[in-house]
């Protein structure tokens, strides 16, 4: 007797649960990922490449790097405008070479440069 009672409640916890339960929501294909939530600042950035590519009178907009003064948000951004696949090419890629030797960016910072550019560089 205490076995049929078992497999009856067994077979109608079964029939209840398939009945009762909804369908998972569809996939809307659509990923989020951190940079799509990310709010990194000019600061952050200017901060984070006058650390890196300035501190060693490099990139400062004086003598041979003229042209690349990252000592302020516009020549940063000025900059990249001018020379998005080159900068991602040397600096934010998996094998950038700059800045070299011990100053180089980790992929953290990498991926935080690349979110920046990609929100359109906001000041």
């Amino acid at each position: 007797m205490q076995t049929r009672l078992f497999v009856l409640f067994l077979f109608s916890l079964l029939v209840y649960g398939c009945t009762a339960e909804k369908a998972p929501a569809p996939d809307s294909g659509i990923t989020v990922t951190a940079c799509d939530t990310a709010v990194i600042t000019s600061a952050y950035i200017l901060t984070a490449v006058s650390d890196k590519c300035t501190s060693r009178g490099c990139h400062k907009g004086t003598g041979s790097t003229a042209s690349t003064n990252f000592t302020t948000y516009s020549g940063i951004k000025g900059y990249i405008t001018a020379n998005e696949a080159l900068w991602k090419s040397r600096v934010t890629s998996a094998d950038a070479d700059m800045p070299p030797g011990p100053t180089k960016l980790s992929q953290g910072m990498k991926d935080s440069i690349n979110c920046w550019i990609s929100h359109g560089m906001p000041e």
